[in-house]
């Protein structure tokens, strides 16, 4: 047997003889494919290890992302409005329903606000002037702040429970065919209104002294406004004239008789 050639028998057969060079050379090969990269694979990727056809995926996820932060700065823009609606809106409406009451009082119905919208956004704060209006006594007169506080505490129970007197009354006194309908919202809102400009009326009678005759018959626009409003609340006809007066003696009385209770209140107890 050769020193360079190696004989295998198999099967009966011999085997072609292989040079040792050759199979040094094979394995040499293998190896080298074991640790080569193809040449390509750089061609392939970016210079940051991401492959070109994943772009169009980072790109989509970009694309909604920048629309769900669209989607979030409406969303707050839309809350912007709501709450610059609440604080201004109520009071604008108002001012409608004192200039057009027809038009103004189709439009609080169709807005359909809840009654504690109406009294957070337009009652209360003008209970709030109403009494704050007091303090203008220091300016006009020589009375002091203790006298103004008293008086603007005054003020402030005259309408508040003023509102909540009404209501009550309401469920006693009103016909039966009417009486159910001022427990609703609507019914709520429209005290709540014609309350607010009393309100009104008594900061501008506070602020301008000066006219006070003038300004003194103010309420009898109130008076206006509730036989107008009356028609949004839907009462039947034949109690539509009786539930006007009652409401009216109501909602302009309920304050006065308050504001009476509670200077004979302080007047006892000084």
């Amino acid at each position: 047997m050769s020193d360079n050639k190696s004989y295998y028998a198999e099967g009966g057969k011999e085997s072609q003889p292989v040079d040792s060079d050759t199979l040094y050379n094979i394995e040499t090969e293998e190896t080298d494919n074991l640790y080569s990269l193809p040449e390509d694979s750089g061609e392939s990727e970016s210079e940051d290890g991401v492959d070109p056809d994943d772009h169009g995926a980072f790109e989509n996820e970009g694309s909604l992302e920048s629309e769900e932060e669209e989607e979030e700065d409406e969303a707050d823009e839309e809350e912007n409005d709501e709450g610059t609606e609440t604080r201004s809106g109520k009071f604008s409406l108002l001012f409608k329903i004192m200039s057009t009451p027809v038009e103004g009082w189709k439009e609080l119905k169709r807005r359909r606000y809840p009654a504690e919208e109406v009294a957070s956004g337009l009652f209360y704060p003008t209970v709030a002037m109403a009494s704050l209006s007091e303090f203008a006594g220091m300016i006009y007169t020589t009375i002091g702040v203790g006298e103004c506080l008293m008086n603007a505490l005054v003020a402030f129970i005259s309408f508040f429970f003023g509102y909540f007197t009404v209501l009550l009354l309401c469920g006693g006194i009103l016909p039966k065919a009417s009486k159910g309908i001022m427990k609703t919202s609507i019914g709520k809102e429209f005290i709540m209104v014609n309350m607010s400009t009393l309100a009104l009326f008594f900061t501008a009678i506070n602020l301008f002294p000066m006219i006070y005759y003038v300004l003194v018959f103010l309420p009898i626009w109130t008076i206006y406004l509730i036989y107008k409003g009356v028609r949004i609340l839907r009462i039947p006809e034949s109690v539509e004239t009786r539930t006007k007066i009652l409401l009216t003696f109501l909602i302009v009385g309920a304050p006065v008789l308050w504001s009476w209770l509670m200077e004979l209140f302080f007047e006892i107890t000084q």
